[in-house]
């Protein structure tokens, strides 16, 4: 047998499939509907030893984290009650606060300055770092892109190889560039240490303590701005202390000058392109450290601006402009450097050998992958109906659960979104590509010369010279009237679009129960049309700044949109946003809100407008920050009063929100019948998210870190539909 180090990177540079033996229902037995587990506890397990000693033991029967640590991989391969599957996704980063050049106190931050953050690419031997503190079980990295998939591995590996010649280790270029820049700022180096305006240059480093290769690696950082002559000061903390000072708040405070931390992607990256916008933009994120970056976008990096922009928008034909793009997005985002990447890694994992779950190549156990696969199976690899398991994670609860801007943590995800509010469309866990889950079927018609294939059947793709939008089609939206412009109005000289997509419903989809007993409305579909444009709309009551950037660019490329039919719901959608695979280029709109795709319901929705609209409570933590008051929790807390306050004066005036247009969708009769059933929901569980999905939110204990769920007894789909994404994929 090969030594058990040598099999993990063998692992780890083969990018091995996942496998998961299914386990099936008995041949003779139709499968039953519902969700396949009973009751799921999450609670925090903090530690990889901790993990795997409470796998073994059978406290936990899942931790929603890999492991890297060399020693606890060989102990999951030898122990016959433990299982685990690897995945690639996981990323580390060191991000720096981009405020200055002084904080509101007076101090002076050097990280103020792009050619100091450009240099630290110089400075980190990130080699050293996977080597050293992974143990080898990752790989060094210089840009956000994964480097096993596509846009680094297949498609520019050439550029990616010029930027790591370029920044390769050179401690000797980042002193140099450091010192010349520090003393062009004003700062002086006496004895060693650099001092501004009599004061020492002292660096705040928020350093993780439960984040491989952090700790270690960010003490070796903060090694290196010592051996620089800075003065650093650690807090070495674990995720759930650190997250709110870098994400909570705002840069010039000044709480910390770097921040060791991580990402990982959900689901395999087939197209990276709209990812620039995240991290070195204001447009996605809505915190006050992305959101400051337009200013400096604006006057040291427009062309990043605007390739990063073009590139979320998809406003480009060929692969040829696609690749300037990304190339000059690439290397201008070295040039700016608000954070730097360190390595991507491989991991393990774990789970208790009885269990069956996906593990997305990338993502590796998250949402949505274990929500449609997890289940337990007994000795002959049946499945256990209603089994109840428990799933440990590294952290719970970092910020507050709301549909609309909540906390975007992936452990918090694991429980707020598709186990809540399922989906219209699903990722494959093995490749990317997506099935229909919700929709029936689609088609989608591209303009000629886009380089766009398709796979699956449940898509149909065709090719137009000119793909116009008709005029009664919406295309925005009047906050002040309430009402859907009209692209006659928008463009009055008419317009065309890239891509049309024609999304047709099941004829039974309104019979789809939600958790409170009522059923899925067309009403909360236009409902999450109007919230995700409205939300960006300085006339709007619940308008939130952290919106309108992102709500402004999303409708330069969106041309238009209408639900065409509502027996069977049929909708269809014009947009310049396009993808090279077919399955990505659907618009489902399935009822999904806030720029991580949580599900929510028209009436559940109104609750938390309302309070906003009172300035009692706010979705984003930066209009929370505005207005000071509370950033909204759906689920427990001091929103709860307020949040049920609302509910009963919506049911005491049987409330329609955006009844100018909504009043056309829902029905006197279904908005008592909905607030009845909030009501009643509240009354049982004691918070007001309402989802569609197999599992029911049933409690949330802020104190204790543990979050229950509970199977909704009314889900109506077969528990093994989902299944087949267990299983190897076959090769084509």
């Amino acid at each position: 047998m090969l030594r058990k180090k040598s099999l993990f990177v063998l692992l780890v540079l083969a990018m091995v499939s996942a496998l998961v033996i299914t386990g099936c229902k008995k041949d003779d037995q139709p499968a039953p509907s519902g969700a396949a587990l009973g009751q799921i506890t999450f609670k925090i397990v903090d530690k990889p030893a901790e993990a795997v000693l409470q796998l073994q033991d059978g406290t936990i029967d899942i931790w929603a984290f890999n492991i890297t640590d060399q020693t606890l991989y060989e102990t999951l391969i030898e122990d016959d009650r433990l299982d685990f599957r690897i995945s690639y996704g996981s990323y580390s980063e060191i991000r720096f606060n981009h405020w200055g050049p002084t904080f509101e106190d007076g101090r002076f931050n050097p990280f103020h300055d792009h050619q100091i953050r450009e240099a630290m690419n110089w400075l980190v031997d990130r080699k050293y770092i996977v080597d050293e503190y992974l143990g080898g079980l990752g790989e060094p990295k210089w840009t956000f892109l994964g480097k096993k998939f596509p846009d680094s591995a297949i498609r520019y590996p050439h550029i990616i190889a010029e930027i790591e010649e370029h920044y390769a280790h050179n401690p000797e270029k980042a002193k140099e560039v450091v010192t010349e820049r520090m003393g062009a700022l004003g700062a002086e180096l006496k004895d060693g240490k650099w001092y501004y305006d009599g004061q020492p240059v002292t660096l705040i480093g928020l350093v993780r303590a439960d984040l491989p290769p952090y700790p270690q690696a960010g003490h070796y950082f903060s090694g290196l701005l010592e051996d620089l002559g800075f003065t650093v000061e650690i807090k070495e903390l674990p995720g759930s202390e650190a997250n709110p000072i870098w994400t909570g708040t705002h840069p010039k405070d000044g709480q910390w000058s770097f921040y060791t931390g991580g990402w990982s992607s959900p689901s395999i990256p087939r197209d990276s392109a709209h990812t620039f916008d995240q991290f070195y933009t204001h447009r996605v994120m809505p915190y006050a450290v992305f959101t400051t970056l337009q200013d400096i976008l604006e006057k040291d990096f427009p062309e990043l601006d605007e390739a990063s922009n073009r590139l979320r928008q998809k406003l480009f034909s060929t692969l040829e402009e696609r690749e300037e793009l990304f190339k000059t997005a690439l290397w201008e985002s070295m040039k700016m450097s608000n954070q730097i990447w360190i390595c991507d890694k491989g991991g393990a994992n774990p789970f208790r050998s009885n269990i069956r779950t996906a593990v997305d190549l990338a993502g590796g156990i998250g949402d949505p992958s274990w929500v449609f696969t997890t289940h337990r199976v007994d000795e002959n690899n049946n499945i256990v109906m209603g089994a109840n398991i428990n799933f440990g994670a590294p952290n719970l609860i970092l910020e507050p659960y709301n549909p609309v801007s909540g906390s975007s943590y992936t452990y918090d995800m694991l429980i707020t979104r598709k186990a809540l509010g399922d989906a219209g469309i699903l990722p494959d866990p093995r490749d990317g590509l997506y099935h229909a889950k919700r929709i029936k079927s689609a088609h989608v018609v591209m303009e000629k010369g886009l380089p766009v294939g398709k796979t699956h059947d449940w898509v149909t793709l065709e090719f137009a010279d000119e793909i116009k939008v008709p005029e009664d089609f919406w295309a925005d939206w009047d906050a002040k009237e309430q009402r859907f412009i009209t692209v006659g109005e928008k463009y009055p000289d008419g317009v065309t679009a890239k891509r049309k997509s024609v999304v047709v419903y099941p004829d039974d989809i309104f019979d789809r129960p939600l958790h409170d007993g009522s059923k899925l409305s067309v009403g909360d579909f236009v409902m999450a049309m109007i919230v995700n444009i409205d939300r960006g709309k300085p006339d709007s009551p619940i308008f939130d700044p952290s919106e309108e950037a992102t709500v402004a660019a999303s409708l330069l490329a969106l041309k238009g949109f209408k639900i065409t039919s509502t027996n069977p719901l049929t909708i269809e959608t014009y947009s310049d946003t396009w993808y090279m695979d077919a399955e990505y280029n659907v618009s489902t709109w399935w009822p999904e809100y806030g720029g991580y795709a949580w599900g929510g319901y028209w009436h559940m929705i109104a609750v938390g407008c309302l309070a906003e609209e009172a300035q009692e409570l706010a979705f984003s933590k930066v209009k929370a920050d505005e207005l000071s008051v509370d950033q909204m929790d759906y689920t427990k807390g001091e929103s709860l009063p307020i949040l049920k306050k609302h509910l009963d004066r919506a049911a005491e005036t049987n409330y329609i929100p955006y009844a100018p247009t909504l009043g056309e969708y829902i029905t006197e009769e279904e908005a008592a019948e909905r607030w009845q059933n909030l009501q009643n929901f509240y009354e049982k569980y004691g918070h007001i998210w309402v989802g569609s999905g197999p599992y029911i939110l049933k409690s949330v204990h802020a104190i204790e870190k543990v979050v229950v769920m509970e199977a909704f007894e009314a889900y109506p789909d077969p528990v093994d539909q989902w299944f087949f994404l267990l299983e190897e994929l076959a090769a084509e």
